[in-house]
């Protein structure tokens, strides 16, 4: 996988596109000029460096599988890990995951595989929900 510095904002963007394509769809209303506009404000990016890191995303998705099936495991825990890590600033965090969860949530719903995945950051970084909505309503 691609490697970004640390707390940068496409180690974020790469979170939120792992967040977006977790039930292996990318829904349209993901990427809405809307949520695409609360992207570009979170993470301070343009929309041609988010579409990169997305872009990026994918084909280091497809160039690391091996499975001869050619099919993809979106959430292999020691990738999803590592991108995870990219980002240790707990303020940078919040927000990322806040921005994700918005963003998955604007087909009014969250599959199970979008929970597992926001259920494995929360653990990863230490982070519940009231934390979350404390420091979403201070922001």
């Amino acid at each position: 996988m691609r490697e970004y510095p640390r707390n940068s904002p496409q180690a974020g963007a790469r979170i939120v596109a792992m967040c977006m394509l977790a039930d292996s769809d990318l829904d349209p209303s993901e990427l809405g000029a809307s949520e695409l506009e609360k992207i570009y404000q979170v993470l301070g990016m343009r929309q041609a460096e988010f579409l990169s890191v997305l872009r990026d995303y994918l084909h280091d998705l497809r160039r690391v599988t091996a499975n001869p099936a050619g099919r993809i495991s979106m959430l292999e825990p020691e990738r999803v890990n590592a991108i995870l890590d990219a980002v240790d600033e707990h303020a940078f965090r919040i927000n990322v995951l806040a921005l994700s969860l918005a963003i998955c949530k604007g087909d009014h719903a969250l599959n199970e595989a979008e929970i597992a995945l926001f259920r494995h950051i929360m653990a990863r970084w230490q982070i519940d929900l009231t934390d979350l909505e404390i420091e979403v309503s201070l922001g």
